[in-house]
């Protein structure tokens, strides 16, 4: 008995050593008790990895803009360059950071159909040998990082659309794959905790847990569905809440339905410690209900347009002196013109990765993306979960 605690101690030094890794080197590896968040930035698109305590992995989107030109706007440059296919750069980022064994991701998440969550299907991609789609974004990591477990807010009813889409071509990457290999597709799952589990130590981690609260305009209340009738892609978005201990995170894709919003807070109804900003930060009025409820210490943002909507000025102007900011790639053009709006932001760009201990210390790293070495340029923290 009594060397199993002096292991579980070692183990817990060594997990806070590590959580504080000094400025110039690469990260250190994740070590088993300890969540990592990641945002992965390419300039073109949104992207999360999430280590489990457990080494559980889990994807959420993987988005790729290659070859997509906004109508009426442009997008920010590309990260490490924009010789590569951003979802080559996911799978050299995740492949780097998978843990110590691990070749492939327990889950995905598809938060909605969105090009910049899933990927862009134009010109210029690759065609699966014999599955009759496009290898983008998602569908282009999972033929080197494949995925035991899709899930989205739809399955099997999937929306109906033109056949030379890029939401067509995920449905053919989703049949394809789950009549021809190991896929496992699933519908998200509402008011339960069991979907996404930890799969190879949940002994490590009990408190662990990530919560379905939304998806398809679709709310857990607390104890029933209710439909907040969201009938456009973005407020469809699925939305969770991942819990480890005291330190709480949440994730909603583009939920930027007020009612929706509203609803999806008034059931969680407490403090968070971190969360992704819905829709890259847009949309004032659900982001004030949200940050009335959640009061977050840290808010994540995944941004690659040249929009001062996308993320919006007013939220960063009137939330950023109360609230830690990170950007994975805030135009420079909008930072350099209007500098007393961003001068209380944390980072204006790079991978960002929250990475929590047992105890629930966190700190929040940012990351160099104009290479694959993964060196830290910036550590923010301890901060503390309450």
């Amino acid at each position: 008995m009594m060397s199993l605690v002096f292991s579980f101690v070692l183990t817990f030094l060594s997990v806070l050593q590590s959580a504080a890794a000094p400025v110039g080197v690469t990260l250190p590896d994740w070590q088993e008790g300890m969540l990592d968040i990641h945002a992965i930035n390419t300039g073109s698109g949104e992207c999360s990895f999430i280590i489990f305590p457990d080494g559980t992995t889990l994807l959420v989107d993987a988005g790729d803009l290659y070859g997509y030109t906004p109508p009426n706007y442009s997008k920010v440059p590309a990260r490490p360059s924009g010789e590569e296919q951003p979802w080559r750069t996911y799978a050299d980022y995740i492949r780097h950071f998978l843990p110590e064994g691990r070749t492939h991701l327990d889950y995905c998440l598809l938060t909605h159909y969105h090009i910049d969550h899933f990927g862009f299907t134009g010109e210029g991609r690759t065609m699966h040998e014999s599955g009759n789609y496009a290898l983008a974004g998602l569908m282009g990591l999972y033929s080197e990082v494949p995925f035991d477990v899709l899930i989205d807010r739809s399955s099997p009813d999937y929306p109906e659309c033109d056949e030379n889409s890029s939401t067509a071509n995920y449905i053919r990457f989703v049949k394809y794959n789950s009549e021809h290999g190991s896929l496992r597709v699933e519908r998200f799952e509402l008011g339960s905790d069991t979907q996404m589990a930890p799969r190879y130590r949940p002994e490590l981690c009990p408190d662990f847990h990530i919560f379905g609260y939304a998806a398809s305009g679709l709310v857990w209340d607390g104890r029933n569905v209710v439909d907040t009738k969201a009938r456009y892609e973005n407020g469809m978005s699925c939305a969770f809440l991942l819990s480890y201990g005291k330190f709480d995170y949440f994730s909603s894709g583009d939920m930027n339905q007020r009612n929706t919003c509203s609803a999806v807070a008034k059931s969680i109804g407490r403090k968070l410690e971190a969360m992704k900003a819905h829709h890259h930060l847009t949309n004032e009025a659900s982001y004030a209900i949200e940050s009335s409820v959640y009061q977050p210490q840290v808010v994540v943002t995944h941004c690659f347009y040249e929009r001062d909507i996308q993320p919006n000025q007013s939220i960063i102007k009137n939330y950023s002196g109360t609230q830690d900011m990170f950007f994975t790639n805030l135009p420079m053009t909008l930072v350099e013109s209007s500098p007393e709006i961003y001068k209380d932001c944390k980072c204006t760009g790079g991978h960002l990765v929250i990475r929590v201990a047992p105890d629930g210390e966190f700190y929040v790293y940012v990351l160099d993306d104009t290479d694959k070495q993964y060196k830290i340029k910036s550590v923010h923290g301890p901060y503390k979960s309450e």
